[in-house]
Protein backbone atom coordinates (compact mmCIF):
# COMPACT_ATOMS: atom_id res chain seq x y z
CA UNK A 1 0.00 0.00 0.00
CA UNK A 2 1.17 3.53 -0.81
CA UNK A 3 0.76 6.64 1.32
CA UNK A 4 0.57 10.39 0.70
CA UNK A 5 -0.34 13.43 2.76
CA UNK A 6 -2.87 14.98 0.39
CA UNK A 7 -3.25 18.39 2.04
CA UNK A 8 -0.04 20.35 2.64
CA UNK A 9 0.89 24.01 2.17
CA UNK A 10 4.18 25.67 1.27
CA UNK A 11 5.42 29.23 0.94
CA UNK A 12 3.91 29.34 -2.55
CA UNK A 13 0.34 29.46 -1.21
CA UNK A 14 -1.80 32.43 -2.20
CA UNK A 15 -2.28 35.20 0.37
CA UNK A 16 -4.39 34.06 3.36
CA UNK A 17 -8.15 34.60 3.31
CA UNK A 18 -8.52 35.54 6.99
CA UNK A 19 -8.81 39.27 7.66
CA UNK A 20 -6.28 39.27 10.52
CA UNK A 21 -3.59 37.53 8.50
CA UNK A 22 -4.18 39.94 5.63
CA UNK A 23 -4.09 42.90 8.02
CA UNK A 24 -0.73 41.81 9.42
CA UNK A 25 0.50 41.05 5.88
CA UNK A 26 1.53 37.58 7.03
CA UNK A 27 2.01 34.80 4.50
CA UNK A 28 -0.24 31.73 4.45
CA UNK A 29 2.82 29.55 5.02
CA UNK A 30 6.60 29.92 5.12
CA UNK A 31 7.70 26.30 4.59
CA UNK A 32 9.93 25.53 1.61
CA UNK A 33 8.70 22.74 -0.73
CA UNK A 34 11.94 20.76 -0.34
CA UNK A 35 11.55 20.82 3.44
CA UNK A 36 8.05 19.38 3.05
CA UNK A 37 9.39 16.65 0.77
CA UNK A 38 12.10 15.69 3.25
CA UNK A 39 9.66 15.64 6.20
CA UNK A 40 7.12 13.56 4.27
CA UNK A 41 9.78 11.02 3.33
CA UNK A 42 11.16 10.86 6.88
CA UNK A 43 7.63 10.09 8.07
CA UNK A 44 7.11 7.25 5.64
CA UNK A 45 5.16 8.83 2.80
CA UNK A 46 5.49 6.97 -0.50
CA UNK A 47 4.45 9.97 -2.57
CA UNK A 48 4.48 13.73 -1.97
CA UNK A 49 2.33 16.59 -3.20
CA UNK A 50 1.70 20.24 -2.32
CA UNK A 51 -1.77 21.78 -2.23
CA UNK A 52 -1.09 25.50 -2.06
CA UNK A 53 -4.03 27.86 -2.24
CA UNK A 54 -4.74 28.68 -5.90
CA UNK A 55 -1.12 28.04 -6.88
CA UNK A 56 0.83 25.12 -8.39
CA UNK A 57 4.20 26.85 -8.63
CA UNK A 58 5.63 25.02 -5.62
CA UNK A 59 4.39 21.59 -6.66
CA UNK A 60 5.69 22.07 -10.21
CA UNK A 61 9.15 22.90 -8.85
CA UNK A 62 9.05 19.92 -6.50
CA UNK A 63 7.92 17.56 -9.25
CA UNK A 64 10.77 18.78 -11.45
CA UNK A 65 13.24 17.84 -8.70
CA UNK A 66 11.57 14.53 -7.81
CA UNK A 67 9.71 13.33 -10.91
CA UNK A 68 9.07 9.74 -9.80
CA UNK A 69 7.43 10.27 -6.41
CA UNK A 70 5.85 13.74 -6.58
CA UNK A 71 2.58 14.70 -8.24
CA UNK A 72 1.17 18.20 -8.57
CA UNK A 73 -1.63 19.52 -6.42
CA UNK A 74 -3.59 22.66 -5.63
CA UNK A 75 -6.25 23.78 -3.15
CA UNK A 76 -8.76 25.60 -5.33
CA UNK A 77 -11.17 28.16 -3.91
CA UNK A 78 -14.46 27.46 -5.71
CA UNK A 79 -17.61 29.56 -5.49
CA UNK A 80 -21.32 28.79 -5.64
CA UNK A 81 -22.36 31.49 -8.14
CA UNK A 82 -25.89 31.77 -6.77
CA UNK A 83 -24.81 33.19 -3.41
CA UNK A 84 -21.02 33.54 -3.26
CA UNK A 85 -20.38 30.69 -0.80
CA UNK A 86 -16.79 29.50 -1.11
CA UNK A 87 -15.46 25.97 -0.63
CA UNK A 88 -12.06 24.41 -1.16
CA UNK A 89 -11.42 21.65 -3.70
CA UNK A 90 -8.13 19.76 -3.69
CA UNK A 91 -7.05 18.90 -7.25
CA UNK A 92 -4.20 16.55 -8.15
CA UNK A 93 -2.12 15.67 -11.19
CA UNK A 94 -2.90 18.87 -13.06
CA UNK A 95 -0.59 20.63 -15.51
CA UNK A 96 -0.15 24.38 -16.04
CA UNK A 97 -2.73 24.57 -18.82
CA UNK A 98 -5.31 22.78 -16.68
CA UNK A 99 -4.46 24.97 -13.71
CA UNK A 100 -5.04 28.12 -15.76
CA UNK A 101 -8.42 26.83 -16.93
CA UNK A 102 -9.36 25.91 -13.37
CA UNK A 103 -8.47 29.44 -12.27
CA UNK A 104 -10.85 30.76 -14.91
CA UNK A 105 -13.67 28.38 -13.97
CA UNK A 106 -13.45 28.31 -10.19
CA UNK A 107 -15.84 31.21 -9.69
CA UNK A 108 -18.58 28.80 -10.83
CA UNK A 109 -18.37 25.51 -8.94
CA UNK A 110 -20.73 23.81 -11.41
CA UNK A 111 -18.48 24.64 -14.38
CA UNK A 112 -15.44 23.61 -12.37
CA UNK A 113 -17.00 20.26 -11.47
CA UNK A 114 -17.80 19.58 -15.13
CA UNK A 115 -14.21 20.37 -16.13
CA UNK A 116 -12.68 18.13 -13.45
CA UNK A 117 -14.83 15.20 -14.58
CA UNK A 118 -14.16 15.91 -18.26
CA UNK A 119 -10.39 15.89 -17.70
CA UNK A 120 -10.49 12.96 -15.26
CA UNK A 121 -8.55 14.98 -12.72
CA UNK A 122 -8.34 13.41 -9.27
CA UNK A 123 -9.86 15.70 -6.67
CA UNK A 124 -11.30 15.81 -3.16
CA UNK A 125 -13.51 18.32 -1.36
CA UNK A 126 -11.41 19.68 1.51
CA UNK A 127 -12.88 20.11 5.04
CA UNK A 128 -16.37 20.38 3.51
CA UNK A 129 -18.07 21.45 6.74
CA UNK A 130 -15.66 24.35 7.30
CA UNK A 131 -17.22 27.67 6.31
CA UNK A 132 -14.50 29.39 4.29
CA UNK A 133 -16.19 32.79 4.03
CA UNK A 134 -19.04 32.47 6.54
CA UNK A 135 -21.76 31.57 4.03
CA UNK A 136 -21.84 27.75 4.23
CA UNK A 137 -25.23 26.16 4.96
CA UNK A 138 -26.65 22.64 5.07
CA UNK A 139 -27.95 23.17 1.53
CA UNK A 140 -24.42 23.76 0.26
CA UNK A 141 -23.31 20.48 1.84
CA UNK A 142 -26.21 18.71 0.15
CA UNK A 143 -25.18 20.19 -3.19
CA UNK A 144 -21.58 19.09 -2.64
CA UNK A 145 -22.79 15.52 -2.10
CA UNK A 146 -24.38 15.65 -5.54
CA UNK A 147 -21.49 17.42 -7.25
CA UNK A 148 -18.50 15.41 -6.01
CA UNK A 149 -17.56 11.78 -5.34
CA UNK A 150 -14.45 12.18 -3.18
CA UNK A 151 -14.18 14.06 0.11
CA UNK A 152 -11.56 14.70 2.74
CA UNK A 153 -12.66 12.39 5.53
CA UNK A 154 -9.81 13.23 7.87
CA UNK A 155 -8.25 16.69 8.13
CA UNK A 156 -5.34 17.08 10.53
CA UNK A 157 -6.49 20.55 11.49
CA UNK A 158 -9.97 19.42 12.56
CA UNK A 159 -11.06 17.58 15.69
CA UNK A 160 -11.59 13.81 15.78
CA UNK A 161 -15.32 14.15 16.45
CA UNK A 162 -15.64 16.62 13.58
CA UNK A 163 -13.84 14.33 11.14
CA UNK A 164 -15.64 11.18 12.25
CA UNK A 165 -19.10 12.77 12.16
CA UNK A 166 -18.63 13.95 8.59
CA UNK A 167 -17.08 10.64 7.52
CA UNK A 168 -20.09 8.82 8.98
CA UNK A 169 -22.41 10.95 6.87
CA UNK A 170 -20.40 10.12 3.75
CA UNK A 171 -20.25 6.40 4.48
CA UNK A 172 -23.98 6.08 5.14
CA UNK A 173 -25.39 7.71 2.01
CA UNK A 174 -27.95 5.65 0.09
CA UNK A 175 -29.35 5.73 -3.45
CA UNK A 176 -32.69 7.00 -2.13
CA UNK A 177 -31.01 9.80 -0.18
CA UNK A 178 -29.10 10.97 -3.27
CA UNK A 179 -32.31 10.82 -5.30
CA UNK A 180 -34.10 12.97 -2.73
CA UNK A 181 -31.30 15.52 -2.93
CA UNK A 182 -31.32 15.42 -6.74
CA UNK A 183 -35.00 16.27 -6.80
CA UNK A 184 -34.57 19.00 -4.21
CA UNK A 185 -31.62 20.78 -5.84
CA UNK A 186 -32.07 19.70 -9.48
CA UNK A 187 -28.42 18.70 -9.73
CA UNK A 188 -27.48 15.49 -11.51
CA UNK A 189 -24.81 13.42 -9.80
CA UNK A 190 -22.14 12.14 -12.17
CA UNK A 191 -20.44 8.79 -12.24
CA UNK A 192 -21.41 5.26 -11.25
CA UNK A 193 -23.05 4.73 -7.85
CA UNK A 194 -22.55 8.35 -6.72
CA UNK A 195 -23.77 7.57 -3.21
CA UNK A 196 -20.48 5.72 -2.65
CA UNK A 197 -17.92 8.36 -1.72
CA UNK A 198 -14.15 8.09 -1.72
CA UNK A 199 -12.31 9.39 1.34
CA UNK A 200 -8.92 11.09 1.57
CA UNK A 201 -6.85 12.52 4.39
CA UNK A 202 -4.20 15.19 4.81
CA UNK A 203 -2.50 17.15 7.56
CA UNK A 204 -3.54 20.60 6.27
CA UNK A 205 -0.13 21.64 7.55
CA UNK A 206 0.83 25.31 7.22
CA UNK A 207 4.04 25.31 9.28
CA UNK A 208 6.05 22.16 8.55
CA UNK A 209 4.97 20.59 11.85
CA UNK A 210 2.41 17.92 11.00
CA UNK A 211 3.48 16.97 7.46
CA UNK A 212 2.85 13.25 6.93
CA UNK A 213 1.04 12.76 10.24
CA UNK A 214 -2.35 12.55 8.50
CA UNK A 215 -2.36 10.75 5.17
CA UNK A 216 -4.20 8.78 2.52
CA UNK A 217 -3.60 5.09 1.81
CA UNK A 218 -4.17 3.48 -1.60
CA UNK A 219 -2.91 0.58 -3.67
CA UNK A 220 -0.31 2.03 -6.05
CA UNK A 221 3.15 1.44 -7.47
CA UNK A 222 3.45 4.83 -9.16
CA UNK A 223 2.02 8.33 -8.80
CA UNK A 224 -0.25 7.62 -11.78
CA UNK A 225 -1.58 4.52 -10.00
CA UNK A 226 -2.22 6.55 -6.86
CA UNK A 227 -4.22 9.17 -8.77
CA UNK A 228 -6.23 6.42 -10.46
CA UNK A 229 -7.08 4.97 -7.05
CA UNK A 230 -8.35 8.38 -5.92
CA UNK A 231 -10.54 8.66 -9.01
CA UNK A 232 -11.85 5.14 -8.43
CA UNK A 233 -12.74 6.04 -4.81
CA UNK A 234 -10.38 3.34 -3.56
CA UNK A 235 -8.50 5.21 -0.85
CA UNK A 236 -8.59 5.32 2.94
CA UNK A 237 -7.91 8.11 5.46
CA UNK A 238 -5.32 7.40 8.16
CA UNK A 239 -3.26 9.21 10.81
CA UNK A 240 -3.87 11.90 13.41
CA UNK A 241 -6.96 14.07 13.68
Amino acid sequence: MATADLHVHSRYSEAPSGWFMRWTEAAECYTDPETIYELAKERGMTFVTLTDHNSIEGSLLLKERHPTDVFTGCEVTATFPEDGCEVHILVYGLNEEEFNEIQRLRRDIYALRAYLFEKHLAHSVAHATHSVNGLLTLEHLEKLLLLFDVFEGRNGGRSKIHNETWSSVLRNLTPSRLEDLRRKHRIEALGIEPWIKGLTAGSDDHAGVFVGRTYTVATAETTADFLKSLLARKSLPEGRH
